[in-house]
């Protein structure tokens, strides 16, 4: 694809937008709304990922200038590789998501609302566009805004409920605080260089001293990470997330804070150029600790989509990891590690777009079904909803990285890529990194456990509740959009090394080298050296594949490691020819039918069952520590003579750092604004005395 196929699929994505949000806006509010709806929003994201494929595979686009009346000349739009691939992510996040909503959105329940809702959403994904491609920081930032402020609107889509309202207000706070920092570390590169474009942004960091580029960094690292939702800025996720609609949670999970990840990118790989080593160390530690955080607070959380909110904060973690690996790897000038795990990371934000969005699609369903995310009101929607259990499942694997499913092959390349440590000259920079590997294996074990929890109490088992026991599939659309996901769960696990010379397009201008035959050799080529005896016994046969071989990395510098995925979809293969074999060789006899046995229990009840809370007990046993969970118990009716009595249990766990930090920061806060109510007196002389000392102050300053 070339790149005025690129140039032709952004403008008419871009136009769609518009077309999109005009077309609802007019036309009639039930009949013909929801089809303008689905079809422009699937329309937008088959041409974005049009658009960023043709990117990656080519050059960036000329720069396109925009007039603005603003002093700062005009907002240029030029996407590079970088962008086309946050495009082809937007693409491939976006398209699902409207098929989905033709369902969705048809039986929402606040629908005098959704004129406004599918408006502003044709808006913000213009935003979303616009961010990933500005070539200039004053586009960016408008665009940043523009996002920040519908996503507010659009997350208080049932505005009549408080909590939602609250939530959205969260979010939208510390956005803004965020965007403080992004703008101060514009400012700081604009005014060394002389202009807001990129060049001019690049060219200021090279003229600005050590300790301005480590404000820089320090700025930006605060700014985008608190919409990635890095710790200790992460408290607007688990509160936003399950308040809006579960089209827009998947958007905010798979794309929004992802953009947070761009933003870290563009300015310390892209626009500050090569740091000091403590950059990546300082990422690091604080994406480890963030992924740690997160995936515990996600296994003791009922909520099912709170769960997923907490195992966004805990990927958000470990792409932080790579990418601070990546900044150590730089400093150290090992640009080959530097590139490797980089486009690990960069695997793993196209990884967690796909299942977590799938995720929060199948977590919606449920919501739609049964109208509830209590995991402890869920079970035994394996038998009521089939395909929904089914997809859930397959996103469940996918983020707890279980082969031959995507997450697995991002985060096993991470892992690994992490374990060549040894390069490193400082040993302080060896234990760190060290550190975060070690972080991301007990992340990943703790994932299992959390979804396994979120699939076994929510889908299995007895239905809990009467809305449980009647719940029923949801429609088509909604099906056939999990599915999508689900598949391409499936694709970007299985067939890595169609993925990886791809991120090696993204990372070659970072770093300034390819690192193509050092991820995925010509395994089929023969000349694999070690791997001669392979291709005689019939690799030969796969020769013609579109393809490199069948391993990640394998270099002279790198030991070499087994792409998993493949060994996976073999062993799969052999075990369903096995069980063919068997079921074809087995006597046809009579078959028995019996009750289940349940430890000589005469009849299983739902309440038997473990609920969510016990399932999570050891973890917040071991942890606690970390949780400060508070239990109590409260005996309703004693039980005497063998009787049955009833005990309530109630299990309590604040939000991370919310006593340690948030509370006596809010305090803070409150003491202060309540001492400067004096300056707000309601006298209107006071009031003109402030305009004239104001203006006093800016006469000395000129005259200065």
């Amino acid at each position: 694809m070339s790149v005025a196929v690129a140039a032709v699929a952004l403008w008419t994505a871009l136009g769609l937008c518009a077309a999109g949000a005009l077309l609802c806006l007019l036309v009639p509010r039930r009949r013909l709304s929801i089809p303008v709806f689905v079809i422009t929003t699937m329309a937008v994201g088959v041409l974005l990922i049009v658009s960023g494929a043709a990117l990656l595979a080519g050059t960036p686009l000329p720069e396109f200038g925009i007039a603005s009346p603003l002093p700062f000349g005009p907002l240029i739009v030029q996407p590079d590789r970088l962008g086309g691939f946050f495009l082809v992510i937007i693409g491939l996040v976006t398209a699902p998501i409207g098929l989905y909503s033709w369902d969705y959105l048809g039986g929402a329940p606040a629908f005098r609302y959704l004129r406004a809702f599918t408006v502003l959403w044709f808006v913000l994904l213009a935003a979303l566009i616009l961010i990933v491609t500005a070539a200039d920081a004053v586009l960016l930032l408008m665009a940043w805004e523009v996002m920040a402020y519908l996503s507010y609107l659009l997350v208080t889509f049932e505005h009549d409920d408080a909590e939602i309202a609250h939530a959205a207000f969260l979010m939208l706070a510390v956005s803004e605080i965020g965007t403080f920092g992004i703008v101060a570390a514009f400012l700081l590169l604009a005014q060394a260089g002389g202009g807001f474009d990129f060049a001019d942004l690049r060219a200021g960091a090279a003229q600005l001293s050590p300790g301005a580029r480590d404000l820089v960094f320090v700025l930006a690292l605060g700014g985008f990470g608190a919409k990635a939702g890095i710790l200790p800025l992460q408290l607007w996720l688990p509160e936003a997330h399950p308040a809006a609609p579960s089209n827009l949670s998947a958007l905010l999970s798979a794309v929004i804070i992802k953009l947070g990840i761009y933003g870290i990118i563009r300015v310390t790989f892209d626009l500050l150029g090569v740091g000091p080593g403590w950059w990546g160390l300082l990422l690091l530690l604080v994406g480890a600790i963030t992924a740690v955080v997160g995936i515990l607070f996600a296994t003791v959380e009922c909520d099912l989509k709170r769960i997923l909110a907490y195992s966004s904060i805990e990927n958000i973690g470990l792409i932080c990891v790579g990418l601070g690996a990546a900044l150590a790897f730089r400093s150290a000038a090992l640009p080959t590690y530097a590139a490797i795990v980089m486009i690990a990371a960069l695997y793993h934000v196209l990884n967690h777009a796909t299942y977590k969005t799938l995720l929060f699609l199948g977590a919606g369903a449920v919501h739609r079904s049964t109208g509830t995310r209590d995991l402890g009101q869920l079970g035994g929607l394996v038998r009521l909803m089939p395909w929904t259990t089914l997809c859930f499942l397959v996103g469940a694997l996918a983020i707890a990285a279980v082969p031959p499913f995507n997450g697995y092959v991002s985060e096993w390349m991470l892992l690994e890529s992490l374990l060549r440590t040894s390069a490193l000259p400082a040993v302080s920079a060896r234990m760190v990194v060290v550190a975060g590997a070690a972080a991301i294996a007990l992340t990943a074990g703790i994932a299992v456990t959390a979804f396994v929890r979120a699939v076994g109490t929510g889908f299995l088992g007895l239905p809990r509740t009467r809305a449980a026991a009647h719940a029923t599939e949801v429609g088509h659309s909604m099906r056939a959009a999990m599915a999508f996901l689900a598949v391409a769960c499936f694709l970007l696990g299985t067939l890595p090394t169609f993925i990886l010379p791809v991120l090696n397009q993204v990372t070659t201008p970072l770093f300034g080298i390819s690192v193509a035959n050092a991820i995925v050799p010509p395994l089929f080529s023969g000349k694999a050296g070690a791997y001669q005896a392979l291709v005689g016994l019939g690799g030969t046969l796969f020769r013609g594949l579109p393809v490199n071989g069948l391993v990640l990395i394998a270099s002279p510098k790198f030991n070499t490691i087994t792409a998993p995925s493949y060994l996976v979809l073999a062993e799969l293969l052999l075990l369903a020819l096995l069980l063919l074999v068997l079921r074809a060789i087995r006597p046809q006899g009579r078959r028995r039918r019996g009750p289940v046995w349940a430890g000589g229990i005469p009849t299983f009840r739902a309440n038997m069952q473990y609920t969510p809370q016990a399932y999570a007990n050891p973890i917040r046993l071991i942890f606690q520590g970390i949780f400060r969970s508070r239990v109590q118990y409260e005996p309703r009716e004693l039980a005497a003579h063998y009787q049955v009595g009833r005990i309530v249990y109630q299990q309590t766990v604040p939000p991370p750092l919310e006593p340690e930090l948030y509370r006596p920061l809010l305090g803070a806060v409150s003491w202060l604004v309540g001492r400067a109510r004096v300056i707000q007196s309601g006298n209107v002389n006071q009031y003109i005395a402030y305009i004239f000392l104001l203006v006093l102050a800016i006469l000395i300053i000129r005259a200065l």
